[in-house]
């Protein structure tokens, strides 16, 4: 039974009521009023408009708090949601930006590299610096084909296309919490044309390629430029290698490759640049630094930048097209030239090898691959 609620009886009920007294409205269907042992309270019950039919209640405040008027109001703004399929109970998170989005999926990823957490805010402090503070579900298509035609033709084809990747990546993450439009950057973007970098350096060139290494009066860094020729490793890997990353067998271990912690492999060491590390460790011994090749100016303790100068004109992922092309030729499998290089081989037989029993052919292969390389210095 229903009662003509008002704020003068509603004030009474503690005194004309017993405790567990409930009292439903006349004006609102499912408010009522529930007489405590200290207080009463406005509590509505509905049900949600969805395919179980939910019924839930809330409560809506103290009578000595909230009037029955804005009680009443309130109530009708939760039916309202009630009839959408709302639960009313779950607190709706406003829709992240672009950069908390960012910040959220880090977060989510401690497993990622410093040197990847630092590209996606590269990209989003840089060349998507323009919709940093917009709202995910109000990045539209036509902004988001605009933009990557400009980042194309400011920073170029890969620069563009690496962006996009970014803000496709952080828009499907949010959608995994927050009702989004379909991707726009899929629906919107035609990704610019790739072609791989022809960076190797020519068996033509290598005697030359050798000629300035030797030349090189910073000896730290020649053999910094000799470990990605002769190993293939990546600059920031072959930068920032310790001692303590190589152990007596001369195998070393890159404990946080591109990819992150989750990646990390071990790679034998060919005899040749075991050697040179050996010039190395009593060039540096004084700075008494656990890199391999300490810089002692630089914040990190070891060098920081490879790059091309006026007298040695090769980048440093030149040197790893180099070290796949020559393991080619030598004959060195595909697969084998794949796990040296820490790259994964198609396919579900991948899953089932185990790398640490491999470290045996791996050091055969890359002695072959060595001794390749090497054989044009004297050429």
């Amino acid at each position: 039974m229903t009662t003509n609620l008002t704020q003068a009886l509603v004030g009474k009920l503690h005194e004309d009521h017993p405790q567990g007294a409930i009292l439903y409205d006349a004006t609102v269907p499912g408010l009522r009023v529930v007489v405590g042992k200290k207080a009463s309270s406005f509590k509505l019950m509905g049900k949600i408009n969805n395919p179980g039919g939910t019924y839930v209640t809330v409560t809506l405040g103290r009578t000595d708090q909230v009037s029955l008027k804005t009680a009443r109001a309130e109530a009708q703004a939760i039916r309202l949601k009630l009839s959408k399929g709302e639960d009313p109970r779950r607190v709706k998170t406003e829709v992240p930006t672009l950069a908390q989005a960012l910040e959220r999926y880090l977060d989510s990823r401690p497993d990622l590299s410093p040197r990847t957490k630092h590209w996606y805010r590269e990209k989003v402090e840089g060349s998507l610096k323009k919709l940093k503070n917009t709202r995910m579900d109000a990045i539209d298509r036509e902004t988001v084909r605009a933009l990557h035609e400009r980042i194309t033709r400011t920073s170029g084809a890969y620069g563009a296309n690496g962006a996009m990747r970014v803000l496709k990546l952080l828009l499907n993450d949010t959608a995994r919490t927050f009702d989004l439009p379909p991707n726009v950057v899929t629906r919107a973007v035609k990704l610019n044309k790739e072609t791989p970098r022809d960076w190797a350096v020519a068996p033509n060139d290598m005697p030359t390629l050798w000629k300035a290494l030797d030349g090189m009066e910073d000896r730290v860094r020649r053999c910094c430029w000799i470990v990605m020729l002769v190993c293939g490793l990546r600059s920031g890997d072959a930068r920032s290698m310790k001692w303590e990353h190589i152990d007596a067998d001369g195998v070393l271990t890159v404990p946080s490759p591109k990819g992150g912690e989750a990646k990390a492999f071990k790679l034998p060491l060919p005899r040749f640049v075991r050697q040179e590390l050996e010039e190395i460790r009593a060039l540096t011994r004084p700075l008494c630094s656990p890199f391999v090749f300490a810089s002692p100016t630089a914040k990190s303790g070891h060098i920081e930048q490879m790059c091309r100068t006026t007298t040695f004109d090769y980048a440093p992922h030149g040197m790893r097209h180099t070290f796949r092309t020559f393991a080619m030729e030598a004959g060195v499998d595909v697969g084998m030239t794949m796990i040296l290089m820490n790259h994964r081989p198609a396919g579900v037989t991948w899953n089932y090898v185990t790398r640490a029993n491999l470290l045996g052919p791996m050091r055969d292969a890359i002695e072959t691959i060595a001794g390749k390389i090497v054989s044009y210095r004297g050429a």
